[in-house]
């Protein structure tokens, strides 16, 4: 790599760090050997760095994994380890070999009108309810209250939709899980969610727990009920994070200072091993933090599994009340 000489000059003038930063980032990333991946005239991604979005007509990227972006500058810093100063000079010193940023006007006004909007509602939602309440098993009574609460609804693809919104009561989020029971059935969230902003079920103490999934949280709640103890959380702040980013988690402790307690439910995989331990040790210095254990990959296999238990513990009660009722009535055909 070739930089300029520290002599060249003691700083940098506001045209020069403009300039810096107006090298395109996407063949930047290009002429630096980096995976990338074109996506479509607006994005593309680096891969094997958790998640790392480049916008092609704000000439900005994003690492969802490390909640890390900026501009080119930003972007030598993050893959190479320049400092700032370093990453300045180098694309000063390579201008020539790398394209400038010239956005097309129209097309970013364009691309910046594009608002958040939920998908379409089905006249039903059956669908809905028969996934959630038979294949996922949760409580009928925790799916009508936040349905209740327009936190879940189904779209017109007989899908589930679970919407997060902001402190003002904007809807700003949507998680889309198909009702198909196919191991390849679509997940994904609704175009222009904002990950800040994630499905949650407000409380009013200080203790908030942290999952994965929306059903997650919803399998989280089930549990409690059908063993009697949701009285125990019934005033706890319950969020899904939509992944193991920690961008909601952030959003939601600063509107809700009061809490002092995260309870994480992340899944027992490795992604969500890695997530706690990250969070454990990001947050521990301002909140009380401690790991939920998960019987399973995560808390709706966890659920499914204690329901088929119980089923099962109340076959074998039946089957052995049976056969104890045929034995007494073999007892008074002998006598």
């Amino acid at each position: 790599m070739r930089f300029l000489s520290d002599n060249s000059y003691k700083r940098f003038s506001k045209e020069q760090v403009e300039r810096a930063d107006h090298t395109n980032i996407y063949d930047l990333a290009l002429q630096r050997g980096y995976a990338v991946r074109n996506i479509n005239t607006k994005l593309a991604e680096i891969r094997s760095q958790g998640g790392l979005d480049i916008d092609k007509l704000r000439n900005r990227w994003y690492c969802h994994s490390a909640d890390d972006g900026g501009g080119p500058i930003q972007l030598l810093v993050f893959m190479e380890g320049f400092t700032w100063i370093e990453a300045v000079k180098e694309l000063l010193n390579e201008e020539g070999e790398y394209k400038i940023y010239a956005p097309v006007e129209d097309v970013v006004e364009e691309y910046q009108k594009e608002n958040f909007k939920l998908p379409e509602k089905n006249n039903t939602y059956k669908h809905v309810f028969a996934y959630l309440i038979k294949t996922r098993k949760i409580h009928q009574d925790i799916v009508n209250e936040f349905v209740d609460k327009k936190l879940i609804y189904e779209n017109d693809k007989k899908s589930c939709v679970f919407v997060g919104y902001d402190n003002e009561e904007k809807v700003r989020y949507a998680s889309i899980r198909s009702t198909s029971t196919a191991a390849n059935a679509f997940r994904g969230e609704a175009k222009s969610s904002d990950k800040r902003f994630g499905f949650a079920r407000r409380g009013s103490n200080h203790i908030l727990t942290i999952m994965e999934a929306p059903i997650d949280l919803l399998s989280y709640l089930t549990l409690y009920k059908i063993h009697g103890l949701e009285k125990l959380i019934e005033n706890d702040h319950l969020l899904s994070l939509g992944g193991v980013c920690d961008k909601a988690l952030k959003q939601y402790l600063y509107d809700h200072p009061e809490i002092t307690t995260i309870k994480i439910g992340l899944d027992n995989d490795k992604a969500g091993n890695k997530a706690s331990s990250e969070i454990i040790q990001e947050y521990s210095s301002q909140y009380q933090v401690k790991r939920l254990r998960i019987k399973g990959k995560d808390f709706n296999e966890m659920l499914i599994q204690d329901v088929n238990e119980q089923i099962a513990t109340r076959q074998i009660k039946n089957m052995e009340m049976k056969q104890q009722v045929d034995e007494e009535e073999n007892e008074l055909e002998l006598a």
